[in-house]
């Protein structure tokens, strides 16, 4: 079993989301008790590419900070909607895992 965090980067985690207080506090117990469980937390961040601003190296490409991945969990880049094409090696990397349990 993993859990998986997608596009919770700080450029789209903010006030502006609906119910925002009780969907950080959401994510936060998802991961507290995947972590707790010994279930492994994976990460999916979208980049929109170089000079947009939400690209790697830019700070609202990071995730959103209450959200924050350890320093062992695995993140994981995508550039289009869907996490598992092949250019992010999610798919790739589940598909190994699952083969492995």
């Amino acid at each position: 079993m993993v859990l998986l965090i997608v596009d919770t980067q700080k450029g789209i985690v903010d006030e502006r989301l609906y119910a925002f207080e009780t969907f950080v506090s959401n994510i936060k117990e998802l991961i507290w008790t995947a972590r707790e469980q010994g279930i492994e937390v994976v990460y999916v961040q979208h980049d929109d590419g170089p000079g947009t601003g939400f690209s790697i190296g830019d700070d609202e490409f990071e995730v959103y900070s209450e959200f924050a991945p350890l320093s062992t969990e695995r993140r994981f880049v995508k550039t289009v909607c869907s996490a598992f094409k092949k250019e992010s090696g999610l798919l790739e990397y589940l598909t190994e895992r699952a083969k492995k349990m």
